[in-house]
């Protein structure tokens, strides 16, 4: 133990990489040996719902994204896609940055005005 406080930094990193690698390797066999061996697989979201919920698949993100952009944010999106993609790799990000973006605000300010509300 009294070498182990006079260890350079090398020698401190190479006993602390090979700790954490004994420590995974420990807690991966942990986990193999109590993991569930039999896997089901359902084509169906298995809920408490009643029948007319879980007779359809539940939708995808994506899905549920253009759902909202077809339905609420049709014209918003017309107006990004006409005005700021020119087809170029680098817009497309700033274009995709930007809606997000925008997205992401929007969901900062709804946030915010329910902790609001609900205070």
């Amino acid at each position: 133990m009294d070498r182990l406080m006079y260890l350079g930094i090398s020698e401190a990193a190479i006993y602390s990489a090979l700790a954490m690698i004994l420590v995974f390797t420990v807690f991966y066999l942990l986990y193999l040996a109590v993991r569930n061996k039999s896997v089901r697989y359902t084509e169906m979201y298995l809920s408490a719902e009643g029948e007319d919920v879980v007779s359809n698949p539940t939708p995808s993100v994506g899905g549920l994204y253009w759902g909202f952009v077809k339905s609420y944010a049709r014209r918003l999106y017309k107006i990004l896609a006409e005005r700021v993609q020119t087809g170029s790799l680098v817009d497309w990000f700033y274009f995709i940055s930007s809606w997000l973006g925008l997205l992401i605000i929007l969901s900062v300010v709804l946030g915010i005005i329910y902790v609001f509300v609900r205070w």
